[in-house]
């Protein structure tokens, strides 16, 4: 997904770039069955804490722009600045939730039917409408990797589950940007707009450029 990206940046920046738990060549354990944003934020924080670059810009789609921000409110003098890509924060929106439900049904349907990988591959088929809104745009790169669709599942509920906390807002230091692309489906601007509400001081930004593509002129 970010190769571009990182192929275009390299040699200005250092990237660090993480393969979250169950995806690349993330190995996750036997047992992994559930899981958090904090958790998410906890993991790449020992990383960067290993790697010590200094204050950091994350930037992350989808699931990883609410890990990058939950990092930068977990830990402060990791996180500098914060991209993030179409953060899906649907329990912001009222209106998602019988969508959310009904997606849920649908990918348990699929999962009873199919097992784990069918039930990834309809949420990569962008057939629903709330959970999967855009995701199709992104199924020719995504990863099909041994552990991906378990991790797919055990992610799923994460972002539903962390909350927008005004309280713990307010404590942030890091810069925040929330960014949407040209392909940016409605529900997702959405979305983009109720984090940017939220998040004091946050920036809101619409690309002119698709994807990961859309992270080098962010930064530059």
């Amino acid at each position: 997904m970010f190769d571009s990206a990182v192929g275009t940046l390299a040699g200005e920046w250092r990237l660090i770039t993480v393969d979250r738990r169950g995806w690349g060549e993330s190995i996750p354990a036997d047992e992994y069955r559930r899981t958090s944003i904090a958790e998410q934020s906890i993991e790449i924080a020992s990383i960067l804490r290993d790697l010590d670059p200094g204050p950091v810009t994350a930037i992350g789609i989808g699931l990883g722009g609410v890990v990058c921000l939950e990092m930068a409110l977990a830990e402060p003098d990791l996180v500098a600045r914060v991209f993030m890509i179409e953060p899906p924060v649907f329990g912001a929106i009222r209106a998602a939730t019988e969508g959310m439900s009904a997606d849920v049904d649908q990918i348990r349907l699929a999962a009873s039917e199919g097992g784990e990988e069918a039930a990834y591959e309809l949420f990569l088929s962008g057939e629903l409408p709330t959970l999967g809104a855009g995701a199709e745009r992104f199924a020719d790169r995504a990863d099909r990797g041994q552990h991906a669709a378990r991790a797919f599942l055990v992610e799923l509920p994460a972002v539903p589950a962390w909350p927008l906390d005004p309280v713990r807002l307010a404590t942030l230091e890091a810069e925040v940007t929330v960014v949407t692309l040209p392909s940016t489906p409605a529900l997702l601007k959405r979305a983009a707009d109720a984090v940017t509400e939220r998040v004091p001081g946050a920036e809101s930004i619409h690309s002119s450029r698709d994807g990961a593509d859309a992270v080098a002129p962010l930064i530059s």
